[in-house]
């Protein structure tokens, strides 16, 4: 029994050897495999070892997409799952924009849907949008350049804090197209019902305000 055991351990080593290492193919196919079946963190170990064993494999540039692919969609979950949207938004689209051919690219776009989904269900829905002590410019004007610049600040619409944020910055450059100098803008919601706000938009006059209309070239 001792010999047996001691022929065991002489052998186990050469037999492990003997053993042929999986190629960049077949690394490639199952970590791919298991990229499609959802097991992420197993497809990344397969397209690592890809990259240890084969860097200079024609796959390896592909293995190490779909390395950041991985990270980039776990990222997005957890942060989804944490409450931060934007920012599980903002991971989901890098993901579609630099992979677009991940078998990932479909599902970050579901989470972005969900998400959406979820968001139109808790946010108030924007009633209406006020422009106070503007100047002279008209307010249909306004409405214009804010859609020129593609203000997602929209009627009817989920009402949300960065697009509030969005049109304050953006009337201020109206306002400074138009030679409305030395003024600050305010914005402020109002609630209109349990699911309904209106934002209201203010101009007020600092201590230098000025109002020079623009310049108009004169032709003869």
């Amino acid at each position: 029994m001792k010999l047996l055991g001691i022929i065991s351990l002489v052998l186990a080593p050469a037999l492990y050897a003997a053993t042929p290492a999986a190629t960049a193919g077949e690394l490639y196919d199952s970590a791919t495999r298991q990229l499609a079946e959802g097991k992420l963190a197993d497809a990344r170990a397969d397209f690592q070892t890809l990259l240890d064993r084969y860097p200079h494999d024609p796959r390896a540039l592909d293995a190490k997409g779909a390395i950041d692919a991985t990270l980039l969609f776990e990222e997005g979950q957890a942060r989804a799952k944490s409450g931060r949207c934007q920012t599980a938004r903002v991971a989901f689209e890098t993901l579609i924009a630099v992979y677009p051919e991940s078998p990932l690219a479909q599902r970050a776009k579901s989470a972005i849907e969900t998400m959406a989904g979820k968001e139109k269900d808790t946010r108030p829905v924007l009633r209406s949008v006020e422009y106070r002590h503007v100047a002279a410019i008209p307010v249909d004007e306004i409405r214009a350049q804010m859609e020129a610049r593609e203000v997602r600040l929209n009627i009817g619409q989920p009402c949300r804090a960065r697009d509030v944020k969005q049109a304050k910055a953006a009337l201020a450059e109206i306002l400074a197209e138009k030679g409305v100098a030395h003024v600050k803008v305010e914005a402020r919601t109002r609630t209109v019902s349990p699911h309904a706000v209106a934002v209201i938009f203010t101009v007020e006059r600092t201590h230098a305000w000025l109002w020079r209309p623009k310049a108009v070239a004169l032709t003869d």
